[in-house]
């Protein structure tokens, strides 16, 4: 008698969870023929690094998207640099070693002849400079400085990932929009999945629609397919604002600072809890040999009272709020804030939040996803969130590669993937609203604080 029926006979129960069990089986199995039988259809709402990094994936390995981004033709939004550190081999596998080239020349501090700007300084070579795109990596102390405003004297040194590359956030844009399907000026309104249980639509403030199999929310922070998800998620708003400017330096204005350190350093004022922020954006070598620079300056500071700590309505009101914030601070460092011009943007940003719930969220049966901001915003003062949302891009396009060889399904891929970006994700934005409520207290500034803490490396991060 075979063993099946002799099974069922014998022990109606346990047979009845047998049968039960290869009918499951079957459909699995049935899925994933037709997974790998109907092509994969990406839609990407969202043309920011995460997107685009997802878009070069896909275009690597023959699989059929469209980015849909919402600025329109001919707009340019500068943005500020990024510090890419553990990212980097997850970043290099998933848009290839030619781009992965072009990337690391987008960074503020390449030069293809020599590198004046690390002339006299601290970090300066004594031999002939060849072309690289990061002379810190070979020669870099292995800092990154926390000083003291008030007297500019140093508190701490943090130690980054020795690979990591400052890059300028829109000619890193440029270097991932290229061989790309970019559909400009394309806000999504909404979106649908579609009656057959296998497809999805994305629904145009113009009117228009796009279907595919799926769809993958790397909109930002406000994020309309998180709200399609999350229907009732809010930003964790923070008891922190803060004021950027990128500002130009001459070279006799740089001197004195890129003496502190050629590419970027923190401040706090241990009276006021006012921080300072500062970073290289872009370098400009003059034919003399004498560089200038522009560079992103922050500064941040903890609301107590709504009132009293609220933003000023203009640009010449923030600029002069930060003036009198700084007023304490140590030279060079208030010269970096009171040499600001009158015409420099000055723009004001509430810090805020979101950890991706544990229990995740319903998906559509693999049909809707998100990733990067879109999934999991986090605060700057950890320097993680770009990193964490490129390593969302390269483990997301393994996924869809398991999809199109039929090793999974759609909902089999994507649940695999959501449930490591959520525990690694929200770990990573909670350190990081820990170090920005830190970077405010003196007293909290200490080896114990994310703020300081080592950039540990995701075992995700490590995949080849």
């Amino acid at each position: 008698m075979p063993r099946v029926l002799e099974t069922v006979l014998y022990s109606p129960k346990a047979g009845i969870t047998w049968v039960r069990d290869y009918f499951e089986r079957i459909s699995v199995r049935k899925s994933r023929r037709m997974a790998s039988s109907t092509p994969l259809r990406v839609l990407i709402i969202g043309g920011g690094i995460v997107g685009l990094t997802i878009a070069q994936g896909c275009h690597r390995n023959g699989i059929s998207y469209t980015v849909y981004e919402q600025e329109e033709p001919g707009s340019i939004r500068q943005g500020w640099a990024l510090t890419l550190h553990w990212c980097m081999n997850a970043l290099e596998r998933t848009i290839g070693q030619e781009n992965m080239q072009d990337v690391r020349k987008v960074s503020p501090y390449y030069f293809p002849h020599n590198n004046c700007f690390y002339q006299g300084t601290p970090r300066a070579r004594a031999e002939e400079h060849e072309t690289v795109a990061d002379h810190t990596l070979a020669n870099d102390a292995g800092t990154i400085l926390f000083l003291n405003a008030a007297t500019c004297e140093v508190k701490f040194q943090v130690p980054p990932s020795k690979n990591r590359i400052r890059v300028h956030r829109h000619k890193f844009k440029e270097v991932l929009s290229r061989n790309l399907d970019i559909r400009l000026g394309k806000r999504l309104k909404s979106v649908e999945t579609l009656p057959d249980g296998l497809g999805v639509r994305a629904i145009f403030e113009d009117g228009t629609h796009a279907e595919g199999s799926l769809l993958i929310g790397a909109d930002g922070n406000n994020s309309i397919v998180r709200k399609h998800l999350l229907p009732q998620s809010q930003l964790n708003r923070l008891p922190l604002n803060l004021i950027g400017v990128v500002r130009h330096f001459t070279p006799e204005q740089a001197a004195p600072i890129r003496a502190l350190d050629p590419l970027l350093f923190q401040a706090l004022d241990p009276e006021t809890g006012n921080y300072l922020w500062y970073s290289i954006q872009e370098v400009f070598e003059a034919p003399d040999g004498r560089c200038s620079l522009d560079a992103l300056v922050i500064i941040s500071w903890l609301v107590r009272d709504e009132m009293a700590d609220a933003f000023p309505a203009s640009n010449d009101e923030r600029i002069a709020l930060i003036k009198r914030r700084t007023a304490n601070f140590a030279e060079p460092l208030k010269s970096i804030v009171w040499d600001i011009p009158g015409d420099a943007e000055a723009k004001p940003l509430r810090m805020g939040d979101f950890v991706p719930p544990a229990e995740g969220w319903h998906n559509f049966g693999g049909r809707v996803t998100l990733a990067g901001d879109s999934a999991h915003p986090m605060t700057m003062y950890r320097g993680e969130g770009a990193n964490h949302g490129i390593l969302d891009a390269a483990l997301l396009v393994d996924q869809l590669k398991r999809i199109v060889s039929g090793e999974a399904t759609q909902e089999e891929a994507l649940g695999s993937y959501e449930k490591e970006m959520r525990e690694r994700a929200g770990r990573g934005v909670l350190l990081s609203r820990q170090a920005a409520l830190d970077a405010h207290e003196w007293g909290k500034v200490n080896v114990n604080s994310p703020l300081l803490g080592a950039r540990v490396l995701p075992v995700s991060a490590t995949l080849q």
